[in-house]
């Protein structure tokens, strides 16, 4: 529909380029038309996701790398691992409620498939999905929904201290504990963990043997389990 739009504003450009600026050529019903339906164009506000990989500074401030944008209506959000957070007071994310209507392009791992009756649902703890043209939609429990079990260990926040400030680690991101609520924090290297963080994967290089947690790498030393970086350049 833009194209078209634009189509016929061009060939009107052409034809009376020399005669002024183009909507002021056009008859007044064809300028009311275009300008109803570009109008139409503009306000529309469509629920859309959008992926932005291995990126993790979006306008001034930071998010977690991998992260999704997701709009519903005129509320932004972002999206990571079947997380949800909005943008809080002193530029820092908010971890919040899956709002309804939000859509993502993929379910967040770990997810669980469930029928009622001829319907196909997904559900991620205490969060409900459909299936939709553009992906997956968050919606209100189903009637009948089966209850959530309880968290997987993996599932779990690991705690881990900078000092004396404690964090949480969980899927690859960590966070911290405020008045808000749970806010994004970046990797703090050099913090400590008491215990090995659970579903680590061992990796070993230069006979160094490191524990790995999506994109989180774990030393073992005398006093915990340290937060350092990969160990080697990223890809």
């Amino acid at each position: 529909m833009k194209q078209f739009l634009w189509s016929c504003v061009y060939r009107f450009k052409s034809q009376n380029h020399n005669q002024g600026p183009v909507m002021r050529t056009l008859p007044a019903s064809i300028r009311i038309a275009l300008l109803a339906v570009a109008g139409g164009l503009l306000a529309a506000t469509p629920v859309r996701a959008d992926r932005h990989p291995d990126v993790g500074v979006s306008v001034g401030f930071r998010v977690p790398h991998g992260y999704v944008d997701v709009t519903v209506g005129r509320e932004h959000f972002y999206h990571y691992r079947g997380t949800f957070y909005r943008r809080g007071p002193h530029d820092r994310l908010v971890v919040v409620r899956a709002p309804y209507g939000a859509v993502i392009r993929e379910l967040p791992p770990h997810c669980v498939r469930f029928t009622i009756g001829p319907s196909i649902y997904f559900r991620f703890g205490d969060v409900f999905y459909r299936q939709v043209p553009a992906g997956y939609m968050v919606i209100a429990a189903p009637m009948g929904a089966p209850v959530p079990p309880p968290p997987r260990a993996g599932q779990e926040f690991l705690s881990v201290w900078a000092g004396p400030n404690e964090c949480l680690f969980r899927d690859g991101q960590f966070f911290q504990r405020t008045p808000e609520g749970l806010i994004w924090m970046e990797v703090p290297y050099g913090a400590m963990a008491r215990t090995p963080p659970p579903g680590a994967v061992p990796v070993w290089v230069q006979n160094v043997k490191y524990l790995q947690c999506d994109d989180v790498y774990f030393r073992e030393t005398p006093q915990g389990f340290q937060v350092v970086p990969a160990p080697f350049p990223p890809k």
